[in-house]
């Protein structure tokens, strides 16, 4: 895993950095320096243009220009700041660090206040960086809708200029990057949509800042690496037995995807509990399950007897919306079972406060919602939620007291005080079953002894590696839920 910064972070990682005695001054020309590198290895530099604005993004544009020029190399500056009366840069509205590197600037860099395109075969764009969160307005407006429809390829340091770098918004109109180099550190734009769609590859350049603390984290393969390791010598209990309460009368199918997934995520054990009427066809498609089946009389007597067997529950898959089904979730509720919690679970519990009222005596449990049962669960709008993603998952998990994974093109995950982010996986694993998919993976890995907050993200990685392998081999529209659970073999050890 490696850090996500929001903008305040970031700038308290920098200010620490200068108070441990690196000046300003030699952080930005690290910057700077470490984004040429970038520029000269992917992109044209016939003729570069350099965008800058009047903060410290745009001084390290203007060390980049002046360390381009240096070398030979073809540069012109468009500086956005304000100007004064004469038109020319106002250096009293620049950052310190802007200014001296403004004056640093050869005069044979030609400096500019409107872009001009022609001729030019990269753009770098260092106006606004992370500190921007007001609509874009005026000369910047216009310089950006002239450079996105130049279509030429550009380099954005730190985050492309327009993004609200916490939130990954777009503030009215925003550059879209070829590339982005992120300095220190990814911040939440380059992870979050709609921001993250403009970042293009994203590059994260050391310059010597380490984060002093940090809420989010961007997961990575290794993530994997902290599963409980699975002893040589072992038998079937010692990875654990999940038991998966889904499906509803002659609707078997999610609770199958779900079952097979956690056998093949890891669980020793798998056991069904599930209507009479699938029993033949659960049979059929899973032999290796224990299947459990009930009729409405005797399901609440079952469903407490599989519970005294299992080390992990899978909760709510097709199970439907009835009387029955909302029983048959606040039984499991009510036990100390660690749980996984998805669709047709998380809507009754979105309909009954009663349901609701056991989520706060459940540490152990993981909400996997999208961002509509999310919606049900909070009561805000799906566009709220998917402009605030994490404050969203976080507020939440506080609430509620359980890990939620928001599912997404990437998905967020929040246990209380910590944030994870996911930007695996690919568009085809937007269907069906695919959700069903992730809760039984998950409920292996907590059945096997992962905690709550592991097993989460590491069921989401797992199912997003998984996912990507699935494309490779079937490509994005033939790509089916059960690809995904056939493809586990080959991420996981």
């Amino acid at each position: 895993m490696e850090a996500i910064l929001t903008a305040a972070e970031m700038r308290a990682a920098d200010t620490a950095a200068i108070a441990r005695g690196t000046p300003s001054r030699v952080l930005m020309e690290r910057a700077a320096r470490a984004a040429l590198t970038v520029l000269k290895e992917n992109f044209n530099t016939e003729k570069v243009l350099f965008c800058c604005g009047s903060g410290n993004n745009g001084g390290d544009g203007l060390a980049m220009a002046r360390f381009f020029a240096a070398e030979g190399g073809n540069a012109a500056v468009c500086y956005l700041g304000a100007l004064d009366d004469e038109g020319r840069p106002d250096k009293t509205g620049m950052s310190e660090e802007c200014a001296r590197q403004l004056a640093l600037l050869p005069d044979t860099v030609p400096l500019l206040t409107v872009p001009d395109l022609i001729g030019v075969s990269t753009v770098v764009d260092a106006v606004f960086g992370i500190g921007l969160t007001r609509p874009v307005t005026g000369r910047c407006r216009e310089a950006f809708a002239a450079i996105n429809e130049g279509a030429l390829p550009v380099l954005a340091l730190d985050i492309p200029s327009g993004i609200n770098a916490d939130s990954g918004a777009i503030c009215g109109i925003a550059i879209k990057a070829t590339q982005t180099v992120a300095i220190a550190a990814r911040k939440y734009a380059h992870v979050l949509f709609p921001g993250a769609a403009l970042c293009g590859r994203v590059h994260v350049a050391d310059i010597g800042i380490t984060p002093l603390s940090f809420v989010g984290s961007h997961l990575t393969r290794d993530t994997l690496s902290l599963l409980p390791p699975r002893p040589r010598r072992a038998h079937k209990g010692s990875f654990g037995r999940v038991l998966v309460v889904g499906g509803s009368v002659e609707m078997s199918g999610a609770a199958y995807l779900s079952a097979k997934a956690a056998y093949r995520a890891g669980a020793g054990i798998v056991e069904i509990l599930t209507p009479t009427e699938n029993r033949t066809i659960l049979a059929t498609l899973l032999p290796e399950a224990i299947l459990t089946c009930y009729t409405p009389q005797n399901a609440s007597e079952r469903l407490r007897e599989a519970l005294v067997r299992a080390n992990a529950v899978a909760l709510g898959m097709g199970l439907g919306q009835s009387a029955l089904a909302a029983t048959l979730v606040e039984e499991v509720l009510r036990s100390t079972v660690p749980v996984v919690i998805d669709a047709d679970a998380l809507n009754l519990i979105a309909k009954e406060q009663r349901l609701a009222a056991y989520l706060q005596c459940r540490e152990n449990a993981v909400l996997t919602p999208h961002l509509g049962e999310l919606s049900r669960l909070c009561g805000k709008s799906i566009g709220h939620i998917a402009a605030n993603m994490t404050a969203e998952a976080l507020a939440f998990s506080r609430q509620s007291g359980a890990v939620v994974v928001l599912k997404d093109a990437h998905t967020v995950i929040a246990d209380k005080d910590r944030l994870f982010i996911n930007t695996r996986g690919n568009s085809g694993m937007a269907t069906a079953g695919s959700g069903d998919v992730l809760s039984g993976i998950t409920a292996a890995l907590l059945a096997a002894g992962a905690d709550v907050q592991t097993a989460a993200a590491c069921g989401v990685v797992a199912h997003a590696l998984a996912g990507d392998a699935a494309y490779a081999a079937c490509g994005s529209h033939g790509l089916m839920a059960s690809d995904i659970i056939e493809a586990l073999c080959k991420v996981l050890p």
